[in-house]
């Protein structure tokens, strides 16, 4: 990609021109192939191993309140995100107060005050779902993070080629071409990244609130109890059983009715023409 100091005036700026026309028919990600895939390949996987795990940790809580309000209800929320160095980037309210409202808070906490959160939260009503999930990202984080240096040095490469050509105004306009599209990629990695960094060190945790003033959490049955909803099942099941099997008859009656009909149709014209061969075949005989 460089010029040859060696060279005369023409051989330094053809040197350029090459560059040039090798980064339009290939385009940065043959230069990036040609030069970083092979040393690269085998990298990311040991990169992932002795990088520190990326993992994206969400929680969705639904809780019931029973003696409180909700403007009480946010108020405590807000006291907790202060304490663990939280935000909320949603809440919503429906109902009116009084009539069983409902609410749903997107809440975000650094990952350290997580557990920690996520209990105090627990507290402020009825647990009545908890769901806490985790997606491992170092994978993508790692290649992310690869991809995104080989851009910038596919840039880097790019600057010193458009540093050398001159005169014609065609290559310096492919040179910036190029460059505006590595630019425009390594911006979209770094976005993600952003992101991901975001995502790693700040926890989601989507939390659905309802008021009910007369809910029971439900108890594990006895044995007992076990044996009844068996046996009522059972009753259930059977009753739904016959009335499916009545409707379906009941469904099925007119059809029977009409092909009743052409049977009885069928066997007395079978019997009309079987009774006149019978009279046809003394005649026949004689």
């Amino acid at each position: 990609m460089g010029c040859s100091d060696e060279s005369d005036s023409d051989g330094a700026y053809g040197r350029p021109e090459t560059s040039v026309a090798s980064l339009q028919s290939s385009g940065s990600e043959g230069l990036f192939v040609s030069e970083t895939e092979e040393a690269s390949s085998g990298s990311v996987a040991d990169a992932t191993q002795s990088v520190e795990r990326k993992i994206i940790y969400s929680s969705d809580v639904h809780l019931v309140l029973k003696k409180t309000n909700f403007e009480e209800f946010d108020k405590e929320i807000r006291s907790l995100l202060q304490k663990h160095e939280g935000h909320h980037s949603l809440v919503t309210f429906e109902g009116n107060q009084g009539y069983g409202r409902s609410g749903k808070w997107v809440l975000r906490v650094p990952v350290r005050h997580y557990q920690a959160f996520v209990a105090a939260v627990k507290d402020l009503g009825v647990p009545e779902l908890v769901q806490e999930n985790s997606q491992d990202v170092t994978d993508e984080f790692v290649d992310l993070d690869a991809r995104l240096a080989n851009q910038k040095r596919l840039e880097e490469r790019i600057l010193q080629v458009l540093d050398q050509v001159s005169g014609k105004i065609g290559e310096v306009l492919e040179v910036e071409r190029e460059l505006s599209r590595v630019r425009e990629a390594i911006e979209r990695m770094e976005g993600r990244m952003r992101q991901l960094k975001d995502r790693v060190s700040m926890t989601t945790v989507r939390l659905f609130v309802r008021e009910d003033e007369d809910y029971e959490p439900p108890q594990a049955l006895s044995f007992g109890e076990e044996m009844g909803e068996s046996w009522s099942g059972s009753i259930a099941a059977m009753k739904n059983f016959f009335k499916e099997l009545t409707l379906f008859v009941i469904a099925l009656a007119p059809w029977l009715l009409i092909l009743f009909g052409l049977l009885l149709l069928i066997r007395r014209l079978f019997r009309r023409l079987l009774t006149k061969r019978r009279k046809d075949s003394p005649e026949k005989t004689t």
